[in-house]
């Protein structure tokens, strides 16, 4: 039996449309991870802090900066360790204080560890773990993601800063922030650990912020009572920029198949006129495909269009009888 050359280029059409429809899913995934990883790393605003396309939790109602500090016996010495949060602004400086005494500013979470003898106390060190910048920075890189389920179906909320320099690790900060309806409203986090070597600190904070009766839908949230610096307060515009201000979804897809057909399109005529001479419309490839084309489409909008008529029951529409059998699939 043998094969017409029609049937072969409609065999090579549907083939080709079958790849194409797989290429444009594979780019689509590619570009909806993309998009996920850019929303993780917007710049942090306490005020709409979004976990989700539905949640968003407002900290900036909490009343900062926090300290929370430990005093333990060191003989022949006293060491205390306390741990300085404010996550809308930057740390402001101690007056109280010598400069070097204290972390650099620009810095959100510090770690200061003092030495007390003879009623002297000395600041052994000073460790910015949440960082934003030399200059006092109002914004700040962090990763904000759902944490472990609690109890009642609510899940706990971590959020990952980074941090600058220091004795030559590169600091970070890991905040797990816990639902609590019966935390007092000025309650402070517990250091679960800080590792030296990794640089590493990991806090727990139980507060009714972090609960879903305190959420809000993302870019509702009220302003940061806290968030206002030397910027004029852009700290806070910064995540509406950042959603608003660059391309969505869409338009990136749009974007990159426009890009990837007219890649497509110009590789297959340089393919075609170096290695068959071709020229004028032989240029094209697949120029078999892209002539079917419409009729391809056209036959696969009757066929489904007959099958879902056929499917609503009592023969109505333009099936007749409808069902599968009405129509030969393509």
């Amino acid at each position: 039996m043998s094969v017409t050359p029609a049937a072969t280029n409609g065999r090579r059409s549907r083939r080709s449309l079958t790849l194409l429809a797989a290429s444009l899913l594979l780019l689509i995934q590619g570009t909806d991870t993309a998009a996920a990883a850019k929303q993780t790393l917007a710049p942090f605003d306490c005020s709409n802090v979004a976990v989700s396309s539905k949640q968003s939790f407002d900290l900036s109602k909490i009343a900062y900066p926090i300290r929370t500090s430990n005093q333990e016996s060191t003989p022949p010495s006293e060491t205390k360790t306390s741990i300085d949060i404010d996550l809308c602004k930057p740390l402001e400086a101690d007056s109280n204080r010598d400069e070097k005494d204290q972390c650099p500013r620009g810095t959100r979470i510090c770690i200061t560890i003092e030495t007390i003898k003879d009623d002297k106390t000395i600041v052994t060190q000073a460790i910015p773990v949440a960082y934003s910048g030399e200059s006092g920075g109002s914004k700040i890189e962090a990763k904000v993601e759902w944490g472990e389920e609690l109890e009642g179906g609510e899940k706990s909320i971590e959020l990952q800063f980074p941090g600058a320099t220091y004795a030559g690790r590169e600091q970070k900060a890991e905040l797990e922030l816990v639902c609590d309806t019966k935390a007092e409203a000025d309650s402070h986090p517990t250091a679960r650990s800080y590792d030296r070597a990794d640089g590493k600190l990991k806090l727990r904070w139980p507060t009714e912020f972090a609960c879903s009766s305190a959420a809000s839908k993302p870019g509702s949230g009220s302003p940061s009572k806290g968030g206002s610096d030397s910027d004029g307060g852009n700290d806070n515009d910064s995540s509406g920029a950042t959603s608003s201000g660059g391309w969505g979804f869409f338009s990136w897809l749009f974007f990159l198949l426009f890009v990837g057909f007219a890649a497509y399109m110009g590789v297959g005529m340089y393919s075609n006129y170096n290695n068959y001479g071709a020229s004028g419309w032989d240029l094209v490839p697949h120029k078999d495909f892209w002539r079917e084309s419409p009729y391809i489409a056209r036959d696969a909008a009757t066929h489904v269009w007959r099958t879902m008529s056929g499917n609503r029951g009592g023969g109505g529409g333009f099936g007749g009888a409808g069902g599968r059998g009405a129509y030969e699939p393509i």
